[in-house]
């Protein structure tokens, strides 16, 4: 694969690490290179943060998202040896192209960062030079991984915003025994159309309009993006009716199931319905539900900044921050 580096990107791969396209059987992904992206990602995880963060279907989740660019999205090898991941994506409604690069530390690990954030800053480059003006070269770092901060900062990004996963463990006793009563009015309807799932839609996009970078989608866009995943719960997905009316939404999902947790993938309230306690209604049932599952807590990512409060929300209801994830920007265009 023919590499375009950015002016003052650096090119010297050192000890000979080198881009692989990721391969894919038809529209489906290689399972051998699945296997060897899996055990990139496991050994990342319990380098830098000391604990699995990516469940088992992971892998494959990130190379079959509607946004991934597959034919740029590569492995990273010296002679056969998996030493890292970069994976593209390019969203063409927010105007982003996200380059993730997974490089377990170790004697390759700085030359894969390089190698893998310099073709993915060339691949984004392209992108924004055919498509107009207003794009952004976005990527995340967990706050441990100091060689990979270095190495993204080498090659002009910018810290601009930081998230924390939050959890509560399942014995804790803010979780109430039973999930508490519904008001009168109030009904937790789980969808089962396209009517349903439309509301669960608009109650999205209204929830967060006034936080930082949110797109909003068309049904059309969204839909698809919400449930490919291999965690997509159907069962899991809430909304909450107010007098007939929509009014928010708890979207959990089963992407840290096999590792132990429960996931609130999405929680949103209308600006209209905010101040009368259905983020932490909302919330109370997911712990309750995770609990009697059997799992043994239950997560959820948080704008560290947000400025309706929500890191305390959470804290209010026995939320712990146990991770930040650093977020980076480059303006292209």
């Amino acid at each position: 694969m023919d590499l375009d580096v950015p002016t003052g990107a650096s090119t010297d791969a050192g000890a000979g690490v080198v881009l692989r396209a990721l391969r894919y059987d038809g529209a489906e992904p290689n399972p051998d290179d699945i296997a060897a992206l899996q055990g990139l990602l496991v050994a990342y995880d319990l380098a830098v943060i000391g604990e699995r963060d990516a469940g088992d279907d992971e892998a494959r989740d990130l190379v079959t998202n509607p946004l991934t660019m597959r034919e740029e999205s590569s492995l990273l090898l010296v002679g056969d040896e998996p030493v890292g991941f970069v994976r593209l994506e390019n969203d063409t409604t927010a105007r982003d192209v996200y380059v993730d690069v997974w490089a377990p530390p170790g004697e390759h690990s700085v030359a894969a960062l390089d190698l893998g954030i310099a073709h993915g800053l060339a691949v984004a480059q392209r992108v924004a030079t055919t498509s107009g003006e207003g794009w952004t070269a976005r990527a995340g770092t967990w706050m441990q991984d100091e060689e990979y901060a270095e190495a993204i900062a080498r090659q002009g990004f910018s810290p601009v915003r930081r998230f924390h996963r939050m959890r509560v463990d399942a014995s804790s006793p803010a979780i109430p025994a039973v999930a508490p009563p519904l008001p009168e009015g109030f009904e937790i309807v789980v969808p089962r159309d396209d009517e349903g799932y439309r509301a669960v839609c608009l109650v999205d996009n209204e929830s967060f309009l006034d936080h930082w970078h949110f797109t909003p989608r068309e049904y059309d866009e969204w839909w698809p993006l919400m449930t490919s995943e291999s965690g997509y719960d159907p069962e899991g997905w809430w909304l909450l009716t107010v007098d007939g009316a929509p009014a928010a939404i708890c979207l959990n999902d089963d992407s840290r199931a096999d590792i132990g947790d429960g996931y609130v993938g999405v929680l949103g309230v209308r600006r209209e319905f905010r101040g009368r306690g259905l983020a932490t209604l909302l919330l109370q049932h997911a712990f309750v539900r995770d609990r009697d599952r059997g799992l043994k807590g239950t997560q959820l990512g948080v704008d560290s900044e947000n400025w309706s409060g929500a890191v305390r929300l959470y804290e209010g209801v026995g939320m712990t921050a146990i991770r930040t994830v650093q977020g980076w920007a480059l303006p292209l265009t």
